[in-house]
């Protein structure tokens, strides 16, 4: 895992204004800082190819501003990815620039990097935790690393996505609803769609599917959803 040590500069894919794709705030005005890279290689995500450039701090933020003015107020700002939290050393006095100018700080991460959450929770204002099942990533099982997240995260308002595919594996996504359980049982959980027609829009079949863990989540949970990516449903950024 490479982490980005400057406090001065970080790879920026794009800096824009839109709206809230997925989760409790759907659909609210966001300013969205996209940063590249990411340490996992999910076989769905449509960001791992994207390339940024090197920008510094005060160009950041004269393009945060410059936005706000443009198309806000915006209810956050989302610091997105990517993984953001490869950047911590940039996201401190980033996110510090931020409260000064009042602005509300969304952290979207894969929910593995609880270590580097501890250096920037202070900052943020709500967390997105995406958790990774292996059935689905075509990666390693990152329960334990999700489990360590989670206990830092829930001292901020959480809320939990888990990406959903016919791949799934019953257990293993038994194992993590178990899981936030015994830590967060309070945090709301969103199942988000991987189909032939894209992430957040689901197929036929695959809806049932959806419906089907929805009601195993709901045994353990008071609140899982489903979720979609509105974004992609009125193909906007």
């Amino acid at each position: 895992m490479k982490l980005f040590p400057s406090k001065d500069r970080a790879r920026i894919t794009e800096i824009f204004s839109s709206l809230q794709g997925e989760g409790p705030r759907m659909g609210e005005r966001q300013l969205f800082i996209r940063f590249e890279s990411c340490h996992l290689a999910c076989e769905y995500c449509d960001e791992r190819m994207k390339r940024g450039r090197e920008l510094p701090l005060a160009e950041v933020l004269r393009a945060v501003d410059a936005l706000e003015k443009m198309s806000g107020p915006h209810a956050h700002v989302s610091l997105t990815g990517g993984e953001p939290l490869l950047y911590t050393a940039f996201l401190k006095p980033l996110c510090r620039e931020l409260q000064k100018r009042k602005y509300r700080t969304l952290l979207e991460t894969n929910g593995v990097l609880g270590g580097e959450l501890k250096k920037v929770l202070g900052f943020c204002h709500l967390i997105a935790m995406d958790m990774k099942l292996a059935s689905v990533t075509g990666g390693k099982s990152l329960l334990n690393e999700h489990a360590e997240f989670l206990k830092v995260a829930v001292k901020k308002e959480t809320y939990v996505k888990i990406a959903v595919s016919p791949k799934i594996d019953r257990a293993e996504y038994g194992a993590h609803i178990r899981m936030v359980a015994s830590l967060a049982p309070q945090t709301p959980v969103f199942l988000q769609p991987v189909s032939e027609r894209g992430e957040g829009i689901p197929a036929p079949k695959l809806l049932k599917l959806l419906e089907q863990l929805q009601r195993i989540g709901r045994e353990r949970l008071p609140d899982v959803r489903l979720g979609i990516q509105l974004h992609k449903v009125l193909k906007i950024r």
